[in-house]
């Protein structure tokens, strides 16, 4: 059994300007197989299916990096007779080798796209493994099967669905990559206690395509021209304007950095133009923005609505900084039926929310 019984006909290569173009096993064999037979990741979905002039930018599924499965598989750490959930089944392979692996138990895989879905199960089919798809909201789990030994999600979360911990039994673990705020994400290992909680750390950076339902929203930045922050500047009127020395774009260039601010900065959205260096962000609870452009050797800061943004990010930065740039692996994770928690070296030590909003401002609008 390999990978290559499991990818569709059509894949997804970068093309011209940034957009994902197809690749056909019946029309271009040559590259298709020079894309498949590596152990990269390989796109097989744009966009969720709804192309544009027939191709993408973003990608909505694919086949993992097979180190990154593997690595995936070490920290389940899954054992024959084990039952498995997967959340996002895919092309169906990581499916077929959980398998192979609990063999003779049955693994159960959730996908919430009924074309992926159909593909995945006709591709199972054929390696007789016991694996039964379904089509479905993986966030809720799979109760007709629950309790499970494993749960393991191949799509990134920004919270872990406490469905996954109530199916979940005592003593079982739960695998699944995590992203904070500022979109940097970590594989965490949480092992579920008796009275319903579990617990875990980080382990390493990963990469992954985001829940569905759990994608961001359309962030709410405004990107200020020169001439707009001119206008701005002489008639500030309900955009407040903050004149700022050094702006820490640390959180928005360096990944353990990043990592740790997006644990404290929950629901904030965050950009760093490359080309002049401007830092965007926005938080779409409170409709709150604020841009940070360069001006006259230094920075300035347009905001807009009631959280203040900047001095958020500045405080989880220093904050950061002050407790010794901790990286991923020092941060853990405590989930209950009322949320989630982040705590640093022990669950005893929970990790501060930066963000509480300020006094409202009146709404106005850049034209």
């Amino acid at each position: 059994m390999n990978r290559i019984d499991f990818i569709p006909d059509v894949i997804w290569a970068p093309g011209p300007d940034g957009w994902r173009i197809p690749v056909s096993r019946h029309d271009d064999p040559e590259r298709w197989h020079a894309l498949v037979d590596t152990d990269d990741a390989i796109i097989t979905q744009v966009e969720d299916g709804n192309l544009i002039d027939g191709k993408g930018i973003s990608p909505s599924s694919s086949s993992s990096a097979l180190h990154v499965m593997a690595y995936m598989m070490d920290l389940l750490d899954v054992r024959p007779g084990m039952h498995v959930l997967e959340i996002g089944t895919g092309t169906g392979y990581n499916a077929a080798l959980l398998a192979q692996r609990t063999f003779p138990a049955t693994v159960v895989t959730i996908e919430v796209d009924s074309g992926i879905a159909d593909h995945a199960r006709t591709a199972l089919t054929r390696t007789g493994l016991p694996v039964l798809v379904i089509e479905a909201d993986g966030t809720l789990g799979h109760l007709d099967n629950a309790p499970y030994d494993r749960v393991i999600s191949t799509a990134s979360a920004t919270h872990v669905p406490y469905a996954w911990v109530q199916q979940t039994r005592p003593g079982g673990k739960i695998v699944l990559p995590l992203v904070g705020t500022l979109n940097r994400q970590a594989f965490t290992s949480l092992t579920v206690d008796p009275h319903g909680h579990a617990h875990g750390r980080f382990h390493g950076y990963a990469s992954f395509m985001r829940l569905r339902n759990q994608r961001d929203p359309t962030p709410l930045w405004r990107v200020l021209s020169p001439q707009h922050a001119a206008r701005v500047d002489t008639n500030p009127g309900a955009i407040s304007v903050t004149t700022i020395t050094a702006p820490p774009a640390e959180p928005l260039t360096d990944p353990h950095a990043g990592f740790a601010a997006g644990l404290l900065l929950r629901g904030l959205h965050a950009r760093r133009r490359p080309h002049d260096g401007a830092i965007l962000l926005s938080h779409d609870e409170t409709g709150s923005w604020v841009s940070v452009l360069p001006y006259d050797g230094g920075h300035r800061a347009y905001h807009q609505g009631p959280r203040r943004l900047w001095e958020d990010l500045q405080a989880a930065h220093q904050w950061w900084i002050d407790a010794g740039r901790p990286e991923p692996h020092r941060f853990g994770i405590t989930v209950t039926p009322t949320g989630q928690t982040f705590w640093l070296d022990s669950p005893n030590n929970p990790v501060p929310a930066f963000g509480e909003p300020a006094t409202r401002l009146s709404s106005g609008h850049i034209a």
